[in-house]
């Protein structure tokens, strides 16, 4: 057993020994997993293509799909008797993102780099409403509603990573930064039935929200693959 033990790490570290950082025209993908604390959200893994346009100089193209459904109940009465009302809301996103990277010295296998990127997004916003009325915020019978609206989104940001190369084909990293963005959200419509004095159809006005400080970059773990 003990020979068996130390002839797999003699092979690991044959591995990583004789690994080497990739050169110019050199097509890699990747996949990023988020550190932040998991909850009910779907987020697939950030997906992301590089190119070596030189030994040290690498473009990048990003893509993120994420998902959201929550469930909202509220009661007739505090103390639990009465009826009950429902407010679903489901959210989507879809981000596209492109940069440069600017590769350093390190050594055979390891690559500090820097990157600066921009970004634009695609979001949507649904409700639906039983029993519920959302103006205002509570238990209402009879009332039923669907909510629309959807938003876009610019971002630029700048930040630092790592490659780590353990096979001249696999490599793994982090990466951490800070990015600007700005969201525009679009008119929006509410068609509702059973609130006395409110009209069946209600629109809302577009507004933008920017100066905020975007999580263009995903504070985690990377795996990556030589592709060519």
């Amino acid at each position: 057993m003990k020979k068996t033990i130390l002839l797999l790490a003699a092979v690991a570290f044959g591995f990583t020994s004789f690994a080497q950082k990739p050169s110019e025209g050199n097509i890699l993908t990747e996949a990023n997993f988020s550190l932040n604390e998991w909850n009910n959200e779907f987020t697939l893994p950030s997906l992301r293509v590089r190119y070596f346009m030189a030994d040290d100089m690498v473009f990048r193209a990003d893509l993120n799909v994420s998902g959201n459904s929550t469930t909202n109940n509220f009661l007739e009465n505090a103390d639990g008797t009465g009826g009950s009302g429902e407010q679903k809301i489901t959210d989507s996103y879809l981000g596209l993102r492109v940069g440069i990277e600017k590769h350093f010295a390190g050594n055979d296998k390891f690559s500090p780099f820097m990157v600066g990127a921009i970004g634009i997004g695609f979001g949507s916003n649904n409700e639906e409403w039983t029993d519920y009325n959302g103006f205002t915020g509570g238990y209402q019978s009879g009332v039923t509603a669907a909510v629309e609206n959807g938003s876009t989104g610019f971002q630029i940001g700048a930040g630092l990573g790592a490659d780590y190369w353990v096979t001249n084909s696999f490599y793994m990293g982090m990466e951490f930064g800070i990015g600007y963005g700005v969201d525009n959200y679009k008119e929006g419509t509410a068609e509702q039935t059973g609130i006395a004095g409110q009209p069946a159809k209600q629109v809302t006005a577009e507004r933008s929200v920017g100066g905020y400080s975007s999580g263009m970059f995903n504070t985690g773990f990377r795996v990556g693959f030589v592709l060519k």
